[in-house]
């Protein structure tokens, strides 16, 4: 029984539960309405759910592609851990608890604001499920359909607490768009070039001809596209800077933000490992995230941040104690070569 339940987590990734979770919190807080521990809770709950279902139908879709990666383990599916029944039912299940979840939101907030929950929740969650589908195999789809899922998850945070969005909201999408999810891609599409390609994945890391085991180079137009992405995540937090006009939160934007994103670029530039890309991207999750966040601070005080990237991270840990394949559980891989 344990180990089906490990099968369901590493199925689900559960490592990234808070990282979901934290994309509606952030748009709470942005909100114009007060949050309350229960809608923490509430988001958590959630997320759950909605992640855990999505990675699960989206794994269904990887059988093939996991095959070719160098841990085709992760995929319990593939080794026979989980039957195809079992995890299409999860999916089914989670689905319809989500539904519920939603609609339970009428207990303690208007009408209207649920409605617009709900309409902020669909093309959130159906998104990422046409991107287990299909999107895959659809060039620019790959790598922004994240993207374009989390930014309606943030307006979800936004209404699921019944406020509405904010200057700090809509500068937090652009970060979520940037960072959170289309580097994401990014990071994923380079890691996994050569399984996607075996399988028809048309992603950038694809059409640009990018190979495993191979060192990018400055004129790389993959690099360069990733340089872009970063580029835009920094000018959001420019523009919070603009609109907050804190000297100290330009010093740490000089002294924090600009430098850790040229570490994290400067990594992909001169690594060429798996074991380093892995290493690399535990990294960027931190990094980005205190960054990331940090576009909130004239709305919500320091305080909140700091524990945003302690549940981050602490949920981070906690999701992948449950698992056992987990791609990129701390020092999992430590030993590799």
């Amino acid at each position: 029984m344990f180990e089906k339940l490990r099968a369901f987590a590493d199925i689900g990734r559960t490592q990234g539960v808070t990282t979901t979770a934290t994309i509606s919190i952030v748009g709470a807080l942005t909100s114009t309405a007060a949050v309350e521990w229960y809608h923490i809770v509430y988001f958590t709950i959630l997320a759950i759910f909605a992640h855990m279902t999505l990675n699960t139908y989206i794994a269904l879709g990887d059988i093939e592609l996991d095959a070719h990666t160098y841990v085709p383990s992760r995929n319990p599916v593939s080794s026979g851990l989980l039957s195809k029944k079992e995890a299409l039912g999860f999916v089914y299940g989670g689905t319809i608890v989500c539904a519920a979840l939603i609609l339970f939101l009428v207990l303690y907030t208007d009408y209207l604001s649920v409605l617009m929950a709900f309409l902020c929740f669909i093309p959130s969650y159906v998104w990422l499920l046409w991107y287990g589908w299909k999107g895959k195999r659809y060039l620019i789809s790959y790598d922004l359909s994240f993207s374009v899922s989390y930014g309606f998850n943030v307006l979800f945070g936004v209404f699921a607490v019944g406020g509405m969005p904010t200057i700090y909201t809509w500068l937090f999408i652009g970060v979520v768009i940037f960072a959170a999810t289309a580097f994401a891609q990014w990071e994923n599409g380079l890691k996994d070039v050569d399984a996607d390609r075996s399988v028809g994945v048309r992603s950038f890391a694809v059409v640009t001809q990018v190979k495993n085991n191979m060192k990018l180079h400055l004129s790389h137009p993959y690099f360069i596209y990733g340089v872009f992405l970063k580029i835009g995540f920094i000018i959001c937090c420019i523009f919070a800077f603009l609109y907050f006009n804190n000297i100290y939160y330009l010093l740490f934007i000089l002294l924090y933000g600009i430098p850790s994103q040229i570490f994290i670029m400067y990594r992909f530039l001169t690594k060429e490992k798996a074991i380093d890309h892995r290493k690399t991207i535990l990294l960027d999750v931190t990094f980005a995230a205190i960054l990331g966040y940090s576009v909130i601070i004239g709305k919500t005080g320091v305080l909140p941040i700091v524990l945003l990237i302690v549940y981050l991270v602490g949920g981070y840990m906690v999701g992948s104690m449950f698992q056992y394949n987990c791609e990129f559980k701390f020092n999992r891989f430590s030993s590799s070569k």
